[in-house]
């Protein structure tokens, strides 16, 4: 006898949004859509979350009690090739490239 030969199956019910189906496939297709559409909105949900949070300076996450390594690990989520770094342009560069013109 295997290892999967001692896992017994046993059919079970499922609940969506309040409403018990005796298994996934009594559940209405209209359903699964709705389930579906509520996911992809809060995944959007929170990628915006996180790109405001990767515009916040390090002063404004250290006023919310964020270190800048944990908020770049958690915009990761959304955004794999942020880079903190990046984002955040030299005020002085433009002031310095039109003095060297001149």
């Amino acid at each position: 006898m295997g290892t999967i030969d001692t896992i017994p199956f046993r059919a079970r019910s499922i609940t969506v949004a309040g409403i018990v189906y005796k298994s996934a496939q009594a559940v209405p297709f209209r359903v699964w859509v709705r389930v579906l559409v509520a996911m992809v909105a809060a995944k959007l949900d929170k990628r915006r979350t996180r790109i405001q949070l990767s515009k916040l300076t390090e002063s404004e996450l250290r006023d919310i009690g964020i270190s800048a390594v944990d908020a770049d690990r958690e915009i990761r989520r959304s955004l794999p090739f942020y880079e903190r770094h990046r984002l955040q342009a030299d005020p002085l560069s433009f002031t310095q490239s039109r003095r060297r013109r001149s």
